[in-house]
């Protein structure tokens, strides 16, 4: 994802601590919408309120799973960015600024 890598190195060494609950309570202050998995399912899709259908691929911001671990934390991280979230917004939703 050309631009969106996470500049603040010290910060992104604890992305591991970052779990499931703390991107929810971020997206909800962000107003995006928080669409919760089908019964049975394990995922939760956030989306641009601009584009609610979740039908329509061109909403999704990004999808988390209740296991977050780092790698899937960084991955998540990039795509905010990429929706156009700054770097530091984000950090600042996540209570790391």
């Amino acid at each position: 994802m050309a631009g969106t890598s996470i500049k603040n190195q010290q910060l992104k060494a604890g992305l591991g601590n970052v779990g499931f609950k703390d991107w929810i309570k971020f997206a909800n202050g962000k107003n995006l919408l928080v669409i919760a998995g089908g019964s049975g399912s394990h995922y939760t899709n956030i989306r641009n309120p601009q584009i609610p259908d979740p039908k329509d691929p061109r909403g999704l911001i990004t999808t988390i799973t209740p296991n977050c671990f780092k790698q899937a934390n960084e991955e998540i991280f990039k795509r905010f960015l990429k929706f156009g979230i700054s770097e530091d917004d984000i950090w600042r939703g996540l209570g790391k600024l």
